[in-house]
């Protein structure tokens, strides 16, 4: 087994405990979601599972092996136990696909057939097959996370330590995720799955929630959504998976762990079908969905003119396949636009030659009428360390307004309201950046861009490591931006989270934007996510296999 008991830990000697008495295990077999706020103790907890770090006090003991006695016995726990940090490029060794997956098992002594065998199998199991020539650097941060994945489970661990595993994943690689992890449990892994996913929650044996560094609720997914449900709603991400599941469950079904949302809806299904819950209910359960989905009677924006323009833009890495490949799209000012695709689909390299870092090999980009300019747009990365610098987060969020050469009144103003913006607590300003927990180092970096003061914002992956309140607060940024009337393009792998917030949705597949429209017309048109060759997210397929069964139940 994998236990901690009563440890603790922190990072200094004068800060809080980070870790306060904690005590946890896991089976082989099992899968437990490890959940919580940021700066809860989640990332913390996870590197001493995997021996990275020490307890100051308490034990860690893998299948009795304990990593605290000495150098050989930290060797051995870190075999035992593969760990998939929440950024993948920071554990990415090569610059080779095959080369990458190979250091791992190649250092515990594979050679010829057994390395090639275990480097195929790992590709394939994590959905890379045919990677092995490409180059690890000019992979999307979806591939490189599915890339560390594969690097890990080559080398054939007892135990897994998934931190944010699927933060950068699509809606067509997370299902697969889900199902990667339950096989590997029923091949008798333990897995500790640190997330704020919901349906990653309902798909573990245990939820065990993390707060200030204590175990708040070790049990049942169940018990905590249905039971302890204000719990739920403030430590994991909203979902209309979610609200319906409750409503079903309150209609008579009865579930059991790890849940099954298709056999929830399939349930339902057979009730309408033989009368045992009425047409009526039925509805109730898919407006609730949809208001979820595309939120409750929200009034339209009123938008002004298009603040920026792409227009028919190419964009190539190397000679073999572009990148973007004549892009043309807008943004209106007061608009929100998300920007949704399967990994590898040109977004995030849309947003850099939106912004003007990257000059297009063809085509343009305009703002107001004129080519645009670096500093016209504000860009929050992928990646929030690629843009963190400064020894502390005042100075990160102060950066940009000082150097556009704003007295310092003005600058202390920008700093206080982009802090505010993301929900950055005063507490954080004095830490260095690089101590903070991913959702915090996000939280920073999207401030130190709205200080900036510009009138169009591209928000790469704004919410990906965010708890539940981090999320909403980064919802209701992208929503008071517009109706200050700026421009504001969200470019996320969360669409079901961002469709309530968007006013139009943008898809994109091989460096084309393949479907535009409303959020709305998304979720009701069945061919949408097909022409940008994603899976339907979970949400959209439930809602539309319910409204089709409604509607075949009325004819």
């Amino acid at each position: 087994m994998l236990i901690a008991t009563d440890v603790t830990a922190r990072y200094s000697p004068d800060a809080p405990r980070a870790l306060d008495g904690v005590s946890l295990s896991v089976r082989p077999g099992e899968v437990v979601s490890l959940i919580g706020a940021n700066g809860s103790g989640k990332s913390t907890l996870g590197a001493l599972l995997v021996g990275m770090r020490l307890a100051d006090t308490g034990r860690i003991e893998v299948d009795g092996c304990d990593p605290a006695r000495d150098a050989a016995s930290r060797r051995e726990v870190r075999r035992r136990v593969g760990f998939v940090r929440q950024h993948p490029f920071d554990q990415l060794v090569s610059t080779v696909v095959y080369d990458e997956v190979a250091f791992g098992p190649r250092n515990l002594g594979a050679r010829g057939d057994e390395l090639r065998s275990r480097v195929t199998d790992a590709l394939a199991r994590v959905g890379l097959e045919g990677y092995e020539r490409r180059d690890t650097t000019a992979l999307s941060g979806g591939e490189q996370q599915l890339l560390a994945f594969a690097g890990v489970l080559a080398m054939q661990p007892s135990y897994l330590v998934l931190d944010e595993a699927s933060s950068m994943l699509d809606s067509s690689a997370r299902p697969r995720h889900r199902a990667l992890v339950r096989a590997l449990a029923d091949d008798g892994l333990g897995i500790v799955q640190i997330t704020h996913d919901p349906l990653e929650v309902l798909a573990s044996d245990r939820a065990v929630v993390l707060e200030a560094g204590r175990i708040r609720f070790d049990g049942s997914p169940l018990e905590l959504v249905l039971s302890e449900r204000s719990l739920w709603d403030a430590t994991v991400v909203a979902s209309p998976c979610v609200d319906a599941l409750r409503a079903v469950c309150a209609l008579g079904y009865q579930a059991c762990a790890p849940v099954d949302l298709d056999g929830v809806m399939s349930w339902l299904e057979d009730a309408l079908r033989g009368s045992c819950v009425d047409a009526q209910a039925g509805a109730t359960v898919l407006a609730r969905m949809r208001a979820a989905l595309l939120g409750d009677g929200r009034a339209p924006r009123p938008q002004g003119a298009s603040a920026i323009d792409l227009l028919s833009v190419c964009y190539s890495y190397d000679r073999d396949q572009r990148a973007l490949d004549g892009v043309s799209v807008n943004v209106h000012a007061g608009e929100v636009l998300l920007i949704a695709g399967a990994s590898g689909s040109g977004k995030s390299t849309l947003s850099c030659v939106a912004a003007g870092l990257i000059a297009p090999d063809a085509g343009s980009v305009e703002v107001g009428g004129a080519r645009v300019r670096t500093g016209d747009v504000g860009v929050a990365f992928q990646r929030p360390e690629d843009q963190l610098f400064c020894e502390s987060v005042a100075d990160e969020l102060a950066f940009a307004p000082r150097n556009l050469g704003c007295d310092e009144g003005e600058v202390d103003a920008r700093v206080r309201r982009a802090a505010d913006l993301v929900g950055l607590p005063s507490e954080l300003m004095d830490r260095y950046p690089f101590d903070l927990s991913g959702g915090q180092a996000r939280r920073v970096a999207v401030a130190s861009v709205l200080s900036l003061g510009a009138r169009i914002y591209m928000l790469d992956e704004p919410t990906a490591g965010l708890d539940a309140a981090g999320r909403s607060a980064m919802h209701e940024l992208a929503r008071t931006l517009a109706g200050e009337g700026l421009a504001v393009a969200v470019i996320s792998h969360d669409i079901e989270e961002w469709l309530a917030v968007a006013d139009r949705v943008a898809l994109m597949s091989a460096g084309r934007v393949v479907w535009g429209g409303s959020p709305g017309a998304l979720v009701d048109d069945p061919g949408a996510f097909a022409r940008a060759r994603m899976e339907e997210p979970q949400a959209v397929a439930l809602v539309r296999r319910l409204a089709g069964e409604l509607e075949g139940g009325a004819r």
